[in-house]
């Protein structure tokens, strides 16, 4: 019997799994999306024992037709698990995570439902809570309520709020649903019968008192002052979904301050004005960040107590000065949209529907325009723009089912003995001087399928007061490239030579695509809407960082005649410069002498294929060493490419070329007319002071040596190499 018992014990030890508690996040939980296809998941949780330093956190997402690969987010911190993961809108979404080291699973959590989509927080008094005639449910099933510590599927009363009875809460979040066709969370903070004095800030002072005093106090003066309650539970259940947290607050309150039976606890128009707006304000600035609102018009009572124009014109006059959206007009909704057969103050449950829907026609045309409407930055303007698109569209993908695999006719630098022999993968990707055609392409998308649809994000900005583009910086936001879109220097020199900056983020695009043709036709919708049709002829300055080389050199060799410049920030993969259809079009390669990336197989391999397609096809191209530095370029890196970015513009671009004719000629360059430079060496590494001449002064290999542009660039370049910096 012990050795039973033994073998009994040792069994279930074996099979005993570490168990991975989630605390975020919460079963029915909706998160605010961040663009229309996209949300990012804040992931917490804790292991019931220890697991290795080096155990890895995995995400997953899945619903009907939909199951994403694992994903790595995080490793294990002591027992913590601790992540985000960005995930499609959508849902309800089954959402696993699980801990692996070694290929194994440790431990496995999950969350049944999880929406990415719209929250909105909803506050004021008795119509904005739970005090109509009848309950409402929910129809589509995707709306879900939060109480400050639990998610549920939003049917009525709603948690938060008070009152027992209906809302307006399924109808308006319904129609969201509907519209939008992502999950809704409502965060419902609704007190019946509170005047707006009550929800001030604590201390905050006011001449007379509400009708109700539980949430107000009389000061030894006389005046009388919030005790802070319905504000500091307003800002806490705000506060509870983190920064970006919720779309907008949705204001419906007015009632307990206009036309009361003691006249004595009527709330002039004026200081309404002023109290909701310190509301505003002063909850702003508690939750870190300007959240919109939305204010209704309210002052119903009952039939011949129908509004109080001081009140309306108080609530307006928060729309009319920007401080708040104009919401519905809920006095205006009589009769038998009313309790009671129309004598009460509260909704019927016709009433509720339509109060809902009223709410929904003032939000969702604002919430369509919050992707795209311009807005103001760095003394311009910055436009965005979203598409789906399919996976065929990524250069990973044509690489894998259109282009020939040929490993035998590279002609770039293979030198296997001296530089060591690639993996497999290495010498299939090789050869990326592709011969592919857009009709091959599109073949191959009808034989395989267009694959899983993705967002790309688009982002243009424009110079105040631009007249006509003359050209445009874009860059792919993989890496570097999101960060360089918004840098203030970028755009001041954009403002100064009158060029658009223009970025993408997304996978379908962001690494490479095809066809070329997809750019041209987003820079011209973005030329219509914006007032300037030159964009889709304007010339192009690409920028790619890592993988995204494989938009900016792969690209200019397709459409040469359209790129006046273009700059490869650490290549991940070197072999995709070696571009020979984009000889004739200056490019700057960059490389950290401490990436990763430049060891494989080896710096000396690596650092060579930009000399041999200098010797083999006269390219007027240049590579710049950063030493000390990976993978990222930091703070010195950028005045280099911004030297070469100002060069070659005014080397290329006509100062009479206007892009509303049609495509701009770019003038040619030739070898003779630049300089040359001695290309860093990997044995002496660091600093070095590379010697520079013009073309025909050179005393080096002319046919290796970097090319460069002008005795300006030429001094930058060499500066930049010896010094780690261009000094002004």
């Amino acid at each position: 019997m012990k050795r039973l018992l033994a073998l009994f014990f040792v069994a279930t030890s074996a099979l005993h799994a570490v168990d991975l508690t989630l605390t975020s996040p919460l079963d029915y939980q909706v998160v605010q999306r961040s663009s229309p296809g996209r949300g990012l998941i804040r992931i917490a949780g804790e292991v019931s024992e220890d697991v290795p330093v080096d155990a890895a956190v995995q995400v997953r997402v899945m619903s009907d037709g939909l199951q994403l690969p694992w994903t790595q987010v995080n490793s294990v911190k002591g027992r913590k698990v601790i992540a985000s993961y960005e995930a499609p809108a959508g849902g309800w979404l089954k959402m696993e995570v699980q801990v692996v080291h070694g290929g194994k699973q440790l431990a496995l959590g999950s969350v049944a439902h999880v929406g990415i989509g719209e929250v909105f927080v909803i506050a004021g008094q008795s119509n904005s809570a739970n005090h109509g005639q009848e309950k409402q449910t929910t129809k589509t099933r995707r709306v879900a309520s939060f109480d400050g510590r639990a998610w549920r599927i939003a049917d009525d009363p709603q948690p938060g709020a008070s009152g027992g009875g209906g809302s307006l809460v399924p109808a308006f979040a319904d129609a969201v649903v509907v519209k939008e066709n992502v999950p809704v969370g409502i965060i419902a903070c609704g007190i019946g019968a509170t005047s707006v004095r009550e929800w001030l800030p604590k201390g905050a002072t006011f001449p007379n008192p509400p009708t109700l005093v539980s949430r107000v106090e009389q000061l030894p003066n006389g005046q009388w002052a919030s005790k802070g309650a319905a504000y500091e539970a307003f800002i806490a259940r705000m506060k509870s979904v983190g920064p970006q947290g919720f779309r907008a607050v949705l204001w419906h309150q007015g009632e307990s301050d206009a036309n009361q039976k003691d006249t004595t606890r009527t709330l002039s128009g004026k200081l309404y004005r002023e109290y909701l707006e310190k509301i505003i304000r002063d909850s702003r600035r508690a939750i870190g960040w300007d959240a919109p609102w939305f204010v209704a018009q309210v002052s119903y009572h009952v039939p011949g107590d129908e509004g109080s124009d001081d009140i309306r014109a108080a609530q307006a006059s928060l729309w009319k000065d920007g401080l708040a959206y104009e919401g519905p007009d809920s006095d205006a909704l009589k009769g038998k949209l009313r309790e009671r057969d129309g004598k009460g103050v509260h909704f019927s449950g016709e009433g509720l529907r339509v109060h809902g829907a009223k709410w929904a026609e003032k939000v969702l045309p604002w919430l369509a325009k919050q992707w795209t409407a311009p807005r103001q930055a760095n003394d311009g303007t910055e436009w965005s723009d979203f598409a789906q698109l399919p996976e065929c569209h990524s250069l990973g993908w044509v690489s894998a089912n259109v282009q020939t695999k040929d490993t035998k006719s590279w002609n770039g630098v293979l030198d296997e003995a001296k530089w060591g022999t690639p993996d497999p993968q290495q010498v299939v990707s090789r050869n990326w001087d592709w011969k592919v055609s857009e009709a091959q392409w599109r073949e191959a998308v009808k034989q395989k399928g267009e694959g899983r649809r993705e967002e790309v994000r688009f982002d243009l900005w424009l110079p105040k007061d631009l007249q006509t583009a003359r050209g445009i910086v874009v860059m792919s936001g993989h890496g570097s490239g999101e960060g360089l879109f918004k840098r203030a220097d970028l755009r001041k020199l954009a403002q100064e030579l009158g060029l658009a900056l223009f970025k993408f983020t997304g996978n379908p695009m962001q690494r490479g695509f095809w066809p070329q043709s997809l750019l041209f036709e987003h820079l011209r919708q973005f030329g219509e809407k914006c007032g300037h049709p030159e964009l889709q002829h304007v010339p192009l300055f690409l920028y790619g960082h890592s993988n995204g080389t494989g938009f900016s050199a792969i690209f200019t060799s397709y459409v040469p005649d359209r790129v006046w410049g273009w700059v490869s920030m650490r290549p991940g993969t070197t072999f995709q410069v070696y571009q020979p259809g984009a000889a004739q079009v200056p490019g700057l390669v960059i490389f950290g002498e401490d990436d990763h990336f430049l060891a494989r197989p080896s710096k000396e391999e690596n650092l060579a294929v930009v000399p041999a397609l200098r010797k083999n096809h006269q390219a007027l191209w240049n590579i710049a060493v950063e030493p000390k530095t990976g993978h990222g370029p930091g703070e010195k890196t950028w005045p280099l490419v911004f030297s070469f970015l100002r060069h070659t513009f005014t080397a290329r671009v006509p100062t009479e070329a206007d892009a509303k004719n049609g495509p701009v000629k770019l003038r040619p360059l030739t070898l003779e007319s630049g300089h040359l430079g001695q290309n860093w060496q990997t044995k002496p590494g660091g600093y070095q002071k590379l010697p520079t001449a013009p073309f025909a002064d050179f005393t080096g290999d002319k046919s290796t040596a970097s090319w460069l542009l002008n005795a300006n660039y030429a001094k930058d370049w060499q500066q930049f190499q010896s010094q780690g910096e261009i000094k002004k």
